[in-house]
This record gives structure tokens, sequence and C-alpha cells, in this order.
């Protein structure tokens, strides 16, 4: 492809997650950060950040509006990039940084355009950056496809919903039921929690997220599942509304009949609504049992929509502006683990974050595992942040290690 020249039009979902992103100024986008092992030269880092932008041309894809309510991608020139602790990023869908941490390791963080990747496929970008770093043969050989145009598949959607709250990486599994609080649970040694303007992220160690799965899976709950009935019940309090729209993201990996065209890179999922009552007492288990029901019988029921890009556009922009009431997003983007293949000795502490923008959302709940520790992030703003932070804490680490299993 030439530089300039249209790949093809952006599909429904991606040309949601576009107008969304640009509707919030840019700040609507996943940021994964990782360590690696080791201080790592500059010059070895330029080497392979260009090797990795020239064999995945997804990331030198620009968004171009014709004007005319369509976007279409188009594809621009990867050139050189420099990295030395300093973000690269300009026109392009994505922005690196790479500096040095006092205890002798190397931190990177990527930030991803919505548009070009999900909670999902974070692993199957930075794999191949790691191929290019340590100089491993695999994912990172040959030219990668481009994002695929769902619009275009087969859907055969509906046995299961696939949803990031039935089906999470903090999946229910039988496990030790020792009814112990872990050490340092009262006082939160066991979870650490970061925060970054609207960005909350609790970070639970190992034993921390064993006990929340087992506590959960011994309820037939999921982790996702559990938690989103926890905010979803500070939200309706926060709001004094009687209900909350939950919107959860399906990935649509296996939903087409040409699965094989889906790679992992790009934005293949929908985000599947359904309205879940919530308030005050009653009992949080069978209401988080209720919830996931619902939750799951909206995706069996979903089917993705063809619009023009001018009704995609008007129907972000009536989201943003809180029509319809509150909205609290769930992302579940699973056991990071496998996606990075031969690194995973290499890297520590990797997490995505992803933003709501600073838009009327009630907020988005990201969760994502990486060697057993689970991390949960919530970007929420307004006078509800506070109370769904220290609801979010205590259902995390306290509410499941000091209650029996």
């Amino acid at each position: 492809m030439s530089r300039g020249e249209r790949v093809r039009r952006l599909g429904d979902t991606e040309a949601a997650f576009a107008y969304a992103h640009a509707l919030v100024h840019g700040s609507g986008r996943l940021t994964t950060t990782f360590t690696v092992n080791g201080v790592l030269a500059p010059e070895r880092i330029e080497r392979a950040v260009e090797t990795w932008v020239r064999r995945l041309p997804l990331l030198s894809l620009r968004i171009e509006d014709t004007g005319d309510g369509g976007l279409w991608f188009r594809q621009g020139t990867p050139g050189p990039h420099p990295v030395r602790e300093r973000e690269v990023d300009g026109e392009r869908l994505w922005a690196l940084s790479v500096g040095r941490t006092p205890v002798g390791t190397t931190r990177f963080s990527l930030a991803l355009h919505p548009a070009i990747c999900d909670g999902y496929s974070v692993g199957r970008l930075v794999r191949p950056l790691l191929d290019a770093l340590f100089g491993t043969p695999g994912s990172c050989s040959g030219e990668q496809e481009l994002p695929p145009d769902l619009d275009g598949l087969t859907y055969q959607g509906g046995a299961a919903c696939g949803c990031g709250v039935c089906m999470p990486s903090g999946s229910p599994r039988r496990g030790r039921r020792d009814a112990t609080p872990c050490a340092g649970d009262r006082d939160g040694r066991a979870g650490r929690v970061d925060r970054a303007g609207d960005v909350v992220t609790l970070a639970l160690d190992a034993r921390a997220s064993r006990r929340l799965r087992d506590w959960c899976g011994t309820r037939q709950l999921t982790v996702s599942g559990f938690l989103t009935t926890v905010l979803a019940d500070a939200l309706v309090r926060a709001s004094g509304r009687t209900e909350v729209t939950v919107a959860t993201a399906v990935s649509l990996r296996r939903s087409y009949a040409e699965r094989t065209l889906i790679t992992e890179q790009g934005c293949v999922l929908g985000m599947v609504r359904a309205a879940l009552r919530a308030g005050p007492g009653g009992d949080p288990v069978g209401a988080a049992r209720a919830n996931t029901a619902a939750l799951c019988a909206a995706g069996r029921a979903w089917r993705p929509e063809r619009r023009a890009h001018t009704a995609v556009r008007r129907a972000v922009e009536r989201v943003a502006a809180g029509e319809g009431g509150v909205e609290l997003r769930v992302v579940d983007a699973g056991s990071l683990d496998t996606a990075l293949g031969p690194h995973a000795g290499r890297v520590t502490g990797l997490r995505t974050v992803a933003a709501h923008g600073g838009t009327r959302l009630g907020g988005t709940l990201h969760l994502s595992s990486f060697k057993g520790a689970l991390t949960v992030a919530l970007a929420a703003g307004g006078p509800w942040a506070a109370v769904a932070e220290r609801e979010l804490t205590d259902a995390a680490l306290l509410r499941s290690a000091l209650l029996p299993v």
C-alpha cells in the first residue's frame, strides 16, 4: 500500500470507538504498562520498535474523516520512532514511552487507539514488540493482517454470549477453602491502589486474587460479575436511580463463520447492554447471579448492526451526553500470560487500563490477570468516584477475605 492510500471504511464498532475517542479529546485509549528485566540500551529499543512497526501494518494506520460522515483507515509511513524516555505519538494511533526504573528494569507504556485494539488483543501487540526486542521468531515474523472488517463477515452468534462477565479472566474455579484472611487484607498490603487522574487501579497480589476467585467460585459467581454488581449498586445509590445500564464487552472472535479471517489484532468486539436493577440491602450474591443471567441473555440476543457513520456518531454523542441514564462499562481482558509466549518470564507487572475519557458515563471497569494476579481498574468521574473506589476495594479485598468461604 502506498502512503496515504485509503485501506477500508471503519466498521460500526471501530467507528463508534473512534468517534467516542475524538469526542473526549483523545483520552479514551487503552494503556498497557509492563516492565522487562534488565536495563536495555536505547539503540536496541529503537531498532526493535522499527522492526515492530514495519511488521505490523496496523501500527502505521491513520483515521481519516472524509467529510461526508464516513471514517476510513488510510496507510501512513512507519518511519523511525525515537523512544528515549519520551512519548511517540503525533498523528499515529498509538504512543510508546520507555524508561528505566530504580530497580534496574526497563518500563514500557503503550497507549493504543480503541479503534485498532481491544482488551483481548493487547497482548497480541505487545508480544511482537518483545519478539523484535529479543530476536525471537514467531508471532512477529512476516506481515500481520490489517484489522478484520467484521461488516463483511457472516455472524453466527447466539449459542453463547461470550461476554466479559460470564467468561472472564477471573472465571470461578474450585480451589483451597481456607477461610483465614490473607495477611495484609486489613491494611491493604494484599493489594496496591494507584491513582492517575480519574483512573483508580487496584493490583491484587496472587494470593488475594486466588482468594477472591475462590470466594466467588464457591458461590457460583465470577469475579467480574460480582464486582459489576457491587459497582452497579454504588452507582444507583449515588445517582438516585433504581437501575443502571451495564455495557459489557463481548469478544466476537468465535462468532463469525469466517473466523480464520479474524486476527488477534484489532477491535473485534461488541458492546452488549442490559438494564440492571440495584439498590441497598438485599442479597448481593443473588443479585450478582441475576445480573449475570441478564447480561448473558442480552449477549445471546445481540446481533451486529449495519449503520451509516452519521448514525453511529449520533448514537455516541447521545451516550456521552448522558441520554438514557448512567452507564457502567465492563471489559474483562482475560489472562494475558499465554499471549506473551516465551516472554512471560521476562515481563513483570503487566496491566491494561481502559479510560472512559471524562464523559458522563458512570465509568469503565477493566479486569485482567497476569501470573495469577488480578488487576482491576476503574475509570470514573463525578461525585460517585470516591464511593465507587471504596466499594470496589472493600469487595475485592475485605469482603471476600473476611466472610467464610
